[in-house]
């Protein structure tokens, strides 16, 4: 079904099916697979071939550095201090299906430029038998090699270029999903810890070298461990095949459909306040799915290709296996793609070249152009999966060069007989990308006898791998007689580069003074300050000196700084950090990210903050009002029962008129709906007003009776109504119903329409559901409002009867209640529901799938309409899925299923649960005050989980709330689609889907 068409969770995206998997389930023979035998692919070409076939950026050129035999499968690599490059080979790729056994053929080369041309002559076996290695990490004199299930560490102690000291450091990281999918990119970051992606996995880690330590146990997240110390401890971000930092301490990493995401809040940030329901911690920094485009030049098979003649690319010419992303600091390109940040796309052939730019706190990435790539090949053996700075300046690009670069792991079953996944073991290349003209330079010789003053000059470089080498070698050796030269690059070097590295090598050393912090802090480049705010926040509370100036940075110009000043700030428990956080909320309340960074510092001071908030509402009202929604739901959520009563009557009794008032009750109300004492209030404000007369209640009714009037105003701003319309649910069916039902016309926004069945939703009142179900009403509604309506109706027990009145009175047909819906019902606790959903539904359950299936299937060769197509396409899936740029994003964007078998596509609307991929099994969650809610699980932390419900919406959830959980594993997607349509309807559906 669509709703799992892909899978997020993998590295190269599961389809749900192919005509020979539907073949084999029905036992009818498939002709053409039958005559077709394993295809041939075509034939690799030599390195001076490849070469000539590469379109690359006007201005640059593509070097070969090492080919096939000296380098094999190159997964990773990275240049010691000496420039000797170790290579990762994953030659056991692809390892067996289902995680069953494990390889021995694992190496790590180690290459060297013996003649000084660049290219490399010898090799030697620095690591064998190993498993599936796919990350490297230079310590010490020797490599920290990630292979799960273990991270090793491994050193040359006798210079015969071979590892003799092999040591497990850390174990437990999950391995039972494919060789290219687990912990990988250990990279050493600012602070001196080494930070790994987690590759969609888990893991129950441990240090055999430390077993007094407690087994840190986790689901898919990234994390960090100290190289020397091997403490371990999680991360925020879910990276899969790549992670990279730019000079300044960003992180960035990437999933098969989202090719840049930037890392923007920790697990001990968000952790400081557990009243904070917010669960994202990666923004999206480049386009993603659909939007991420891409213009191969080649004519690759992308995963659906792997059935020739059958399956098709529904992903072709967008991202679907990013992976391997650096951010580019050489000289050896041109200075416009130094801190671009660069991606490879190993399905289509290709690397692609995006540029930064700021959005607030966080960054946004483009392609320079469009409609061509950084660099590209007709040669789909070209298999470009990891990018690195060279000690040239320039940069290096490991191609794995196979002839099929996807894992038969998603490829169905029946399919893998057709394809080669074994020809290209045994090839491999690694490329170098410069400028055209003369050769750079020979860098200085490096030699482990450097002295310390010519360590730190490598931090003042032009090249960001001298910068991080000469950092890297620094900490290594600890010796304090690099504090004064490195005080004074930190002063005076004129690359803020260096001046960053200079201020954290002081940190690591001990060596970094409030004076030089204090003068960072005012450093011209706010790249530096960025840095200054978080070194100065660690030395706090103890310097005081450095207060005043940490609360200036509040102030700062740059968006960046203010919202890493309200991460410091909100550790800090000196009352004076309280406006200062208040400041910058104002300012920057709008930027998602900064809003959260300021709320989680003040969990224990919220009356605090609010009063300070208060003296400055009239600055920038946009921003005030989204703080304000959002400090009441903490008010709600973890204030005591008086603090959440003045804040309720400062808004009640303000004589402000301004929107902020309904913003803030809102919250305040949504953050009291989890509470145990207030989830027994029909009213959650009664719990702290305390009765229903007396001069609160009645300023309460006033303040409800604005909401409504300005609820049905239809020349005030849409937002505004929207809130308004979300708070008329917390008032009574007598109150608000007839405010609502006016609010369900059609001619409405559909913003507005969603908000006002939700509020229904929330009054739980049996008339509210009849007046949703309306036959009138039914009729008019859009799909994505009717999904809306199904799911407030059976979330209450109320609300379930009058549902099942309506089914029983025609007004809806039971097929149109999803799988997810029936099952809820079918196994619901209450005796009565369960029993009247086993009448109701008797007939689609009881039905055979599959035997539909085969009815439907003949008419895939009849005459279709393709603009009727499009009709139920709108009516029936728009709510749920994207096409072309519109639709729902429930599930899967069907922008580009056009080369799907009509079989495969068939099978997946007519039996949805055929295949349902992790990312989309559903997930039922029941909290305190009775809701339950649905859908898949689109985010966590350690306090909260965000669902992605069927009717669009997400929904956050603090999991203190939470009195059950259930997985389901089964789709979102609807069962008894066909019964909303003709025949016809269904394979014109289907022509539409493939006519794109």
């Amino acid at each position: 079904m669509f709703i799992c068409d892909r899978n997020d969770a993998g590295d190269f995206l599961r389809l749900r099916a192919t005509f020979a998997a539907i073949a084999v389930l029905l036992a009818v023979p498939t002709a053409s697979h039958a005559a077709e035998a394993k295809r041939k692919p075509p034939s690799p070409l030599r390195p001076a071939e490849a070469l000539a076939r590469f379109q690359i950026e006007p201005g640059l050129r593509i070097e070969l550095v090492a080919a096939e035999p000296l380098v094999v499968d190159p997964v990773a690599f990275v240049f010691d201090e000496n420039r000797r490059l170790f290579v990762a080979e994953g030659r056991g790729y692809p390892d067996p299906l289902g995680g069953k056994g494990r390889t021995t053929e694992g190496r790590i080369a180690l290459l060297e430029d013996t003649d000084g041309d660049g290219q490399y002559e010898q090799r030697r076996e620095f690591a064998t038998g190993m498993g599936y290695v796919n990350g490297l990490a230079v310590w010490r004199g020797g490599l920290f090699v990630t292979s799960a299930p273990d991270i090793l560490y491994l050193k040359d102690t006798d210079g015969d270029g071979i590892a003799d000291v092999k040591r497990v450091v850390l174990t437990g990281f999950d391995d039972t999903k494919t060789a290219q999918i687990r912990v990988s990119h250990p990279t050493l970051g600012l602070d001196g810890w080494i930070y790994v992606t987690s590759g969609l996995n888990g893991g129950k880690v441990t240090s055999p070298e430390h077993p007094e330590r407690p087994t840190v146990t986790f689901t898919p997240r990234d994390s960090r461990f100290n190289p020397d110390t091997l403490e371990f401890e999680n991360t925020g971000g879910r990276g899969q095949f790549g992670l990279t930092f730019d000079p300044f301490g960003r992180r960035f990493e990437v999933t098969n459909r989202h090719p840049v995401l930037q890392v923007m809040l920790e697990p001990w940030h968000l952790r400081r306040n557990p009243h904070l329901a917010f669960g994202d911690m990666v923004q999206e920094v480049s386009k993603v799915e659909s939007q991420a485009k891409v213009f191969p030049i080649s004519r690759a098979n992308v995963t659906a290709d792997f059935m020739p003649k059958l399956m098709g690319a529904p992903h072709a010419g967008t991202f679907t296996a990013a992976c391997g992303l650096v951010v580019f600091g050489g000289t050896a390109l041109t200075p416009e793609h130094v801190g671009n940040v660069f991606i490879c796309e190993p399905a289509q052939n290709l690397i692609q070249r995006q540029v930064f730019r700021a959005a607030g706190a966080s960054l946004r990435s483009d392609p320079p152009y469009r409609g061509k790539e950084f660099l590209a090949s007709p040669d789909v053996w070209f298999r470009p999966v990891f990018l690195g700075n060279g000690p040239d300046g320039a940069l290096y690009v490991a191609d794995m060069y196979r002839a099929e670069i996807d894992h038969p792991q998603y490829v169905p079953e029946e399919s893998r007989g057709l394809l080669d996944f074994e020809s290209g073991k045994g090839l491999g290349r690694i490329y170098r990308i410069v400028k055209d003209g003369p050769r750079p330079a020979a860098k200085p010789a490096a030699t482990s006898a450097e002295s310390v003053t010519q360590l730190v000059a490598g931090l003042d470089s032009a090249d960001e791998w001298w910068r991080e080498r000469a950092y890297r070698l620094l900490l290594e050796r600890g010796d304090r007689a690099a504090i004064p030269p490195l005080e004074k690059v930190a002063r005076g070097s004129s690359r803020p580069e260096a001046r960053t590295r200079a201020l954290w090598a002081l940190r690591s050393m001990g060596g970094l003074s409030t004076d030089l912090i204090a003068a960072a802090l005012d450093d011209a480049d706010a790249r530096v300050r960025e840095q200054a705010v978080q070194l100065a926040g660690e030395k706090l509370p103890a310097a005081r000196e450095l207060l005043k100036p940490v609360l200036a940075s509040a102030r700062d110009a740059d968006p960046r700084v203010r919202f890493c000043s309200a991460l410091v700030l909100g550790s800090i428990e000196d009352a004076v950090a309280v406006p200062a956080l208040a400041s910058i909320a104002v300012r920057d309340g709008e930027d998602r990210w900064t809003r959260a960074a300021v709320l989680s510092g003040i969990g224990s001071r919220m009356p605090e903050f609010l009063a300070a908030l208060q003296q400055s509402r009239g600055q920038n009202p946009p921003a005030f009002a989204a703080v304000m929604e959002h400090l009441g739901r903490v008010f709600g959520a973890g204030a005591t029962p008086d603090a959440c009563r003045e804040f309720l009557l400062q808004m009640l009794n303000s004589e402000e008129g301004g929107a902020w008032r309904f913003s803030s009750v809102l919250g305040l109300a949504e953050g009291l709906r989890g509470r145990t004492k207030a989830k027994a209030d029909a009213n959650v404000f009664a719990s702290i007003l305390g009765g229903k007369e007396g001069a609160p209640n009645a300023a309460l009714q006033k303040f409800f009776r604005a909401a409504a009037e300005r609820a049905t105003d239809g020349r005030a701003p849409t937002p505004e109504r929207v809130t308004v319309t979300s708070l008329l649910g917390y008032t009574d069916m007598d109150f608000a119903g007839a405010a609502l039902t006016q609010l369900l016309d059609a001619r409405q926004p559909p913003e507005l329409q969603l908000q006002a069945v939700r509020a229904f939703e929330r009054l739980g009142d049996p008339r509210g559901g009849a007046i949703l179900i309306k036959k009138e009403n039914w009729t008019r509604y859009t799909p994505a409002i009717r999904e809306a309506v199904v799911a407030a109706l059976t979330s209450k027990p109320p609300l379930i009867e009058v549902l099942f009145d309506a089914i029983r009175g025609g007004v809806i047909a039971a097929p149109e209640i999803s799988s997810v819906r029936r099952t809820q019902l079918l196994k619901h606790a209450n005796a009565e529901v369960k029993k009247g959903a086993e009448a109701i539904f008797k007939e689609i359950e009881g039905g055979d799938r599959m035997k539909v299936y085969r009815t439907y299937r003949e008419l895939l060769n009849t005459n279709v309409d393709v603009a009727r197509g499009r009709e139920a396409f709108v009516r029936a899936c728009s709510a749920c899925h994207t096409y072309e740029g519109q639709g729902g994003k429930v599930g899967p964007d069907l922008s580009g299923v056009r080369n799907q078998p009509a079989d495969a596509l068939l099978l997946h609307i007519l039996v949805p649960n055929y295949e349902v991929a992790p990312s989309y099994q559903t997930l039922s969650i029941v909290i305190q005050d009775g809701r339950s809610f649905s859908g898949w699980l689109a985010s966590e932390t350690e306090s909260s989980l965000t669902l992605r419900t069927a009717a669009g919406t997400e929904e956050t959830v603090l999991r203190r709330n939470i009195t059950s959980l259930n997985a389901s594993g089964v789709s979102l997607m609807p069962d008894g689609l066909e019964q909303t349509m003709a025949k016809d309807e269904v394979a014109s559906l289907i022509a539409f889907l493939k006519n794109q």
